[in-house]
């Protein structure tokens, strides 16, 4: 009777030592309708070892970023989260909400936009996952309701926030160059299925690495 409990109990302790050994990661992707583009590369890519969410619909500016990162988190364990502001942040719109570089009013001003990344940082840092910054890609001219030199006003500032914050960055900008134009239509800041694969390509990359730290 004594060997079959500890039979027994040689049984669940090697269960448990499997399950945890081999237990699924979790990935959260934060960000705007870019982020939803790739995530579902980065998702095939890391399947079925690691579980790649993405944050409920566009993540917008930093305005909703401050509103709803809490909420996002979830209250999860995550391994690695990705995120990204900026798109939303640069964007002219005029009284009616519609996109006008001309008569528009910005969305968020830079002052504000630092203010609101070094919030929203703070509260991923407070987290025990590894955070990872995604600079914010390229703006083609005549993009609607966007300037195309905001990208490098907003990036350059968000690079100063991480780097104040601790918060290692992965440059989506630079490759965005080169990939966006034949990857993309005219006057588009989104992207064809190749264009997001390729900007996915990098990233899993990243997590890769993240993920055995």
């Amino acid at each position: 009777m004594k060997q079959l409990k500890l039979s027994a109990l040689l049984v669940l302790l090697l269960t448990c030592f499997a399950a945890k050994s081999y237990e699924v990661k979790r990935v959260l992707v934060i960000g705007d309708s870019i982020s939803i583009g790739y995530t579902p590369f980065i998702k095939a890519a890391l399947s079925p070892d690691v579980e790649v969410s993405h944050n409920p619909g566009n993540g917008g500016s930093t305005l909703r970023g401050l509103e709803s990162v809490e909420k996002w988190l979830d209250n999860k364990d995550w391994d690695v989260i990705l995120f990204n502001f900026g798109l939303h942040d640069m964007v002219h719109k005029d009284s009616s909400e519609k996109y006008d570089v001309i008569n528009g009013k910005i969305a968020v001003p830079l002052k504000e936009y630092r203010k609101n990344l070094e919030a929203i940082a703070d509260k991923l840092n407070e987290t025990k996952a590894k955070v990872i910054f995604v600079t914010t890609t390229m703006v083609p001219d005549g993009a609607k309701g966007r300037k195309t030199a905001s990208v490098a006003e907003y990036n350059g500032v968000a690079l100063k926030v991480m780097k104040k914050k601790n918060i290692q960055v992965v440059d989506l900008y630079q490759p965005s160059l080169e990939i966006h134009p034949i990857n993309s239509k005219p006057k588009d800041v989104h992207y064809t299925p190749k264009g997001y694969e390729l900007l996915a390509e990098i990233l899993v990359k990243e997590i890769k690495q993240a993920l055995k730290g």
